[in-house]
């Protein structure tokens, strides 16, 4: 199983490397930076605080953040350890610097991933599906800029997605504390 994964990794790792390109690469380097902490999530949870009627989003939104950095950053990081494929390419090779941190899950792609399952739970389809096209750019993007593996990016989906899951228990949990449903609605 591990030799399929490997190979699996190898051959998108090459294809995905055929698709550069000066233009490409300006756009995918934006693309990630939508990922880098998480920023573009935590901006688009601040209008759902805006509304009442709608905080419990807002907040659905930064515990699936959060749940995906413990879970996926670091727990699994720190447990699995895997080198990133940048660390094996020379200077003149990389598109973006080499992050510091294990490779395996994609921590970019987790993120994405689990405040898109969180909004599938909570919002319209208008909300969540433009949600999901930007999780799954961004974790292309990973690829693309051979920063993670396939397989990085498919087991940050995995955690995104069991900590979308768990971010709607957590946060329907919270929403029946008395003290804070006046707050969340």
């Amino acid at each position: 199983m591990k030799k399929l994964f490997a190979r699996a990794d190898k051959h998108v790792l090459n294809t995905v490397t055929a698709l550069h390109s000066r233009t490409n690469n300006i756009i995918v380097h934006l693309i990630t930076m939508m990922g880098n902490a998480g920023v573009f999530w935590w901006i688009l949870s601040v209008p759902f605080f805006i509304s009442k009627n709608y905080r419990y989003v807002g907040l659905n939104i930064l515990m699936s953040m959060f749940l995906g950095l413990m879970i996926g950053e670091v727990l699994i990081k720190n447990i699995v350890g895997r080198t990133r494929p940048s660390e094996l390419l020379s200077q003149d090779e990389l598109i973006i610097r080499s992050p510091k941190h294990s490779s395996f899950p994609s921590g970019h792609t987790g993120t994405s991933v689990s405040v898109a399952v969180g909004l599938m739970f909570n919002c319209t389809f208008i909300i969540w599906l433009p949600a999901l096209v930007i999780a799954s750019l961004i974790s292309f993007s990973r690829i693309y800029l051979r920063v993670h593996y396939f397989s990085d990016v498919c087991g940050g989906v995995v955690v995104g997605t069991v900590c979308g899951v768990l971010s709607k228990i957590v946060t329907d949990l919270v929403r029946t504390i008395p003290v804070l449903q006046p707050i969340l609605g």
